[in-house]
């Protein structure tokens, strides 16, 4: 952030609202993206020294800005167990489908890219596509019925059929991998993309992968289907299981899991009235991403974006004078890669010198485009008009969308919902998230002028509902 000379021992001087707000620049959210974003923290992987050492310059920085930590936590750190996993190398082949000429190498990132819980094995065996992945008797749906897995590479794609049935317990990789294993699966694909994704539990001897549409068609070819047309079917009710024809190799090398600590770095700014200052305001953004291999994974936009303009919301918001009437709660989430770890904790776990939170803004991935989809939005009308009116007052013309949260909750605004508390996520919308979970997130793609935006809608947003009757 850029600095302003005071005289030694001078506290920098109040802002009205106004003020604060117009004091949240492109520049300063911009240059706080290139610090989280430096070699030092390694990609930012929870429970890694990367992470440590990320969670503790920025809990110096609420420190400067004025803010207090929770109490019975000095070091603004809320600390949760967590399990560390990690790949040390992996290949995967398309094998020729006619057992003639030479194998196709994948690539990282561009092809495929291991799951980054992936158990060590190697699998060479055919390619058994099996839809949703789903086993679910009291749903009546079983992707496996009528197809042999055993010794096979299954292959699956994420979601649930759309037909208004809560799907939650099997719509995620935890449910997928352990299905895919209990029916004797000897790999696992993941139809989606090539993206490092730390989102799941190692299971021994499994190795695991995401590949792309591209590839995932490739597998698919001599059955004349594409992924897009198989999950028309899968997505109205119908299942579509069967062996592919096509042989994969697919290798994994895992490191051992690890007993780590995740870190939510929380920061308050009391509120003004005493009969008010004991609700809260929540304003967060997950300060992780998916670590160093195989290259640092930068995370500029997932998400050091969002932590970057929570950082600038929160110095602007110190030096408010007078202080809203309720109090602001600051979070950096861990473990939002490894599945809502931290918000799940806090939610779990609030602050214990709060009685209520009024509602939750949740920053994520805002460093392109120009304004915000906003998920829950319809959910909780109330703060999306919030956000309308602030967005009104503070930077006109930004676009602002209201989207429903339902099925799998997939941002930190997630677990909040699920414990009754009106909550929203705020995404960047009308741009490319160019490198999502790879190499390939760096700052070169940000739009300062996008944070700038939506922190300062944000900020205001937040002190008007602080300040609500």
């Amino acid at each position: 952030m850029a600095c302003v000379a005071v005289a030694a021992g001078a506290r920098p001087r109040p802002f009205t609202l106004e003020q604060a707000v117009a004091a949240l620049t492109a520049a300063d959210a911009y240059e706080t993206v290139g610090r989280l974003t430096q070699p030092a923290f390694e990609g930012r992987l929870t429970g890694t020294p990367g992470y440590e050492a990320a969670a503790r310059w920025a809990a110096g920085e609420f420190a400067r800005a004025g803010l207090a930590p929770l109490a019975g936590h000095r070091d603004f750190m809320q600390r949760f167990p967590v399990t560390v996993n990690g790949v040390g190398s992996a290949t995967m082949e398309l094998l020729p489908a006619d057992g003639k000429g030479e194998p196709e190498h994948l690539q990282f990132f561009k092809q495929f890219m291991p799951l980054l819980f992936s158990g060590s094995g190697e699998a060479a065996a055919e390619v058994v596509f099996v839809g949703f992945g789903i086993t679910a008797p009291e749903l009546g749906r079983d992707d496996y019925a009528g197809v042999d897995v055993k010794g096979k590479i299954v292959m699956a794609v994420r979601g649930a059929p759309e037909d208004g049935r809560d799907w939650t317990a099997h719509d995620s990789h935890r449910a997928r991998t352990a299905n895919a294993r209990a029916h004797g699966a000897a790999g696992y694909l993941f139809a989606e993309s090539a993206a490092a994704n730390p989102n799941g539990d190692q299971i021994p001897d499994l190795p695991m992968a995401d590949v792309t549409e591209e590839t995932a068609n490739a597998v698919l070819a001599p059955s004349k289907l594409t992924l897009a047309e198989l999950r028309a079917v899968l997505e109205k009710g119908g299942v579509a299981s069967f062996p592919t024809g096509r042989r994969a190799h697919l290798a994994v090398v895992a490191r051992p899991p690890v007993a780590g600590q995740g870190a939510n770095v929380v920061a308050v700014l009391q509120g003004s009235d005493r009969a008010l200052a004991h609700e809260y305001v929540l304003v967060g953004a997950h300060l992780d991403h998916c670590g160093a291999w195989p290259s640092l994974l930068p995370g500029a936009d997932d998400n050091a974006s969002g932590s970057a303009t929570v950082l600038e919301i929160a110095r602007a918001a110190a030096r408010l004078a007078p202080r809203p009437r309720r109090s602001l709660v600051f979070v950096l989430f861990a473990g939002e890669e490894e599945g809502l770890l931290g918000s799940k904790f806090l939610a779990a776990h609030p602050p214990e010198e709060f009685t209520r939170c009024v509602a939750v803004f949740n920053l994520d991935m805002v460093g392109v485009g120009r304004g915000a989809y906003v998920a829950g939005g319809k959910n909780f009308p109330g703060l999306f008009r919030l956000l309308e009116e602030a967005r009104d007052a503070r930077a006109p013309g930004v676009v602002l969308r209201a989207g429903l949260s339902q099925g799998e909750p997939r941002a930190d605004h997630g677990p909040f919902q699920a414990a009754g508390l009106p909550a929203v996520s705020l995404f960047g919308a009308g741009g490319s998230h160019h490198g999502y979970h790879t190499d390939e997130d760096t700052i070169w793609w940000i739009t300062p002028a996008n944070m700038e935006a939506i922190g300062r809608i944000v900020l205001d947003a937040a002190v008007h509902a602080a300040d609500a009757p």
